[in-house]
């Protein structure tokens, strides 16, 4: 039975990431038991196996009434997450009640919805993954009953201090700045708390046996666990402490492997998550790696594949002084702590020394970025598979020529690619020329509720590798249109911006992008909007702005003969653009529409639509795809949405 369990835990971790799409892979890496006549881990695989996938099946999500009861289960910045009978949901003007209250509310519900960009955080599939499809809004509420638990307690403590204190215990504490921290990679895994947990139990055993001094972290975790509503990262270190517990005398592989099984049979959706996916990893290496020099080593190459992957960006400071984060943000985490107990500012100002501290170490950070592809992290996984079985050398310079390799990939990018942005109510489109020739951004949306800019321009263009925008055109002055240029020529070079029509076409190598109707002028200023036209190996692209019908009439007498195989029709789908005999003169094979879910104008309208089901021309709306990525070459011209819908598109 020795090293089963750990087997068994590898097989699940399998199923989980694919989503049983390929379960029966799973099963024939059960085969080689069978060769080592070990019949006996086979039955019990199978069986695991076989629960797992039952637990993982579907289940029907129902939508609230308009009337319900509510338990508010935590508060988060902008919203809160409350229980109710048949589920949980994300719950908007809650801001009066505390943790753990119960009301009686009329509420406004719909269906749960986010901005969606390749390469960020998708918030919306995050909490489908986790039960929750449905946001409301409180429109009229009866208190039944005052939250008066320990949990409701400490929240209460917490947000009866200064702006400033409940801001740095809310993060410390409750983990409310898994979002938008810049050392992510130990919020999110909760790596600080188990140092923290693993110093203690050093300590006590150093006056009790080693299972009496695990019995108390075990017990210490279980309360930090109830107190921060059962977060996943918590959860973990818990389930891990408790196999411990339960079985001291086993294999550390197959306690790891019988914990890892219980994690994912309690939420299988954290099997390709970062929170379950590093821990694991640096655990497996403690388990096969007994020399602290490697033990490290391999630490740090293991770090590099998972920020690529992840944010797509590696700190190299982060990586070589990732101890040195885990020891502060542990000390932080204790300062909060004694902060609740003891109410005295000199925690906080210990708190704030250390947490400047930790910033000053990662002001001058060193940040390369690549986007990369599951072939990759393969490759990379086999060649540290090989350093650790000889070769050190020799494998080392491998993972420099693939570190290389991440860096030099966009030069010899033999595709195109145009990328509609999920910006909300608002256009951004971004054009990649192969092998580096240039970066393109046709609009940069703004709003006057977010820095759309730092949320999603600026982050998706980190993610491609792009440090320099060659050109940026800007349709027409709207904020939803340009409300993000200046932010963008802060953060990055930007060598040239379009905001007024002009004649003269510019080229980058091989690719031209010209524009229509540059001497003509409009009384409106949304017809007025620059009309970018390019061909990306003869698949032609049409972009609009916010022209209406009046500049479309004029364009198709214009240019008689123009056609586009994929036109960005104007004005976000409303009723004023996209007539019929336009499309019929353009004859597109593909439409994009860029707007806001829910929108206040209720775009896409639905004459446009109907004008598109006419000439059979399919449309994808960043409402219910999210964004679009469109890859072009002299062979293949393919799409696919950040809803995993995938595409070709066919040329005349």
């Amino acid at each position: 039975m020795k090293h089963t369990w750990l087997f068994c835990a590898l097989c699940a971790w399998l199923l989980c990431i694919t989503e049983l799409r390929y379960a029966w892979v799973v099963w024939l890496v059960s085969i080689p038991f069978l060769y080592r006549r070990q019949a006996h881990a086979c039955i019990i695989s199978f069986c695991l196996l076989g629960m797992l996938m039952w637990r993982m099946q579907p289940q029907e999500r129902a939508m609230p009434k308009e009337e319900e009861t509510l338990t508010i289960t935590d508060q988060r910045s902008s919203y809160a997450i409350a229980s109710w009978e048949k589920g949980k949901l994300v719950l908007y003007g809650a801001e009066a009640y505390g943790v753990d209250d119960t009301l009686h509310a009329s509420l406004n519900c719909q269906a749960l919805s986010a901005n969606r960009n390749f390469h960020l955080f998708d918030w919306q599939a995050y909490m489908e993954k986790r039960g929750i499809t449905a946001a409301c809004t409180l429109q009229r509420t009866t208190l039944i009953k005052e939250g008066n638990t320990l949990r409701s307690w400490v929240y209460s403590r917490i947000q009866a201090q200064e702006e400033n204190i409940r801001l740095w215990l809310s993060q410390s504490l409750l983990h409310k700045r898994e979002d938008d921290s810049h050392h992510a990679l130990l919020f999110s895994s909760g790596m600080h708390i188990s140092l923290l947990l693993h110093g203690i139990f050093t300590l006590l055993t150093l006056w009790m046996a080693p299972r009496r001094a695990n019995g108390i972290c075990l017990a210490l975790c279980a309360c930090f666990l109830y107190l921060d509503g059962f977060r996943d990262s918590l959860l973990r270190i818990c389930l891990f402490r408790l196999v411990a517990w339960c079985f001291p005398k086993s294999d550390p592989r197959d306690r790891l492997g019988i914990a890892v099984l219980l994690l994912l049979f309690c939420r299988p959706y954290l099997a390709n998550e970062l929170v379950f996916v590093l821990p694991f990893l640096f655990q497996l290496i403690h388990c096969f790696q007994y020399q602290r020099i490697q033990r490290r080593m391999l630490s740090f190459l293991v770090l590099v594949p998972l920020q690529f992957y992840y944010f797509h960006t590696v700190d190299v400071v982060e990586i070589l002084l990732f101890p040195l984060y885990r020891l502060l943000l542990a000390g932080n985490f204790v300062l909060a702590i004694s902060f609740i107990l003891f109410p005295w500012h000199v925690w906080y100002g210990i708190a704030q020394e250390l947490l400047a501290l930790v910033s000053w170490l990662g002001n001058d950070s060193l940040c390369v970025y690549y986007q990369p592809s599951c072939l990759f992290v393969f490759i990379w996984i086999v060649i540290v598979l090989g350093y650790v079985g000889g070769g050190k050398r020799r494998y080392l310079c491998y993972l420099c020529i693939m570190a290389l390799w991440s860096q030099l990939a966009p030069y010899v990018r033999p595709y195109a690619q145009v990328m509609m942005l999920d910006v909300g109510q608002g256009d951004c489109f971004l054009i990649r020329l192969p092998f580096h020739q240039g970066n393109i951004l046709i609009d940069a949306a703004g709003s006057d509720t977010r820095e759309l800019a730092d949320d999603i321009i600026l982050p998706v263009l980190q993610a491609q590798g792009i440090t320099t925008l060659d050109l940026v055109i800007i349709t027409h002055e709207d904020l939803d249109h340009c409300g993000s240029l200046s932010r963008i020529q802060e953060m990055i070079p930007v060598k040239q911006v379009i905001d007024q029509k002009q004649t003269e076409p510019i080229s980058f190598g091989n690719f031209t992008f010209h524009f229509l109707l540059s001497e003509r002028m409009f009384d409106d200023p949304n017809e007025n909007s620059i009309l970018t036209y390019i061909d990306l190996f003869g698949t032609s692209f049409l972009f609009m702005g916010d022209a209406g019908k009046t500049a479309e009439q004029t364009l198709m007498l214009a240019y008689p003969n123009l056609h586009a195989d994929v036109l960005k029709i104007g004005h976000h789908g409303s009723n004023s653009a996209t007539s019929l005999p336009f499309l019929q003169q353009l004859h597109p094979t593909l439409a994009l529409i860029s707007c806001g879910a829910h929108n206040r104008y209720g775009h896409p309208h639905e004459e446009p639509l109907k004008a598109l089901a006419q000439m059979e021309v399919p449309w994808l709306d960043t409402p219910h795809y999210g964004a679009v990525s469109i890859k072009i070459s002299n062979i293949f011209c393919i799409y696919e949405t950040a809803s995993h819908e995938f595409g070709i598109i066919k040329t005349r």
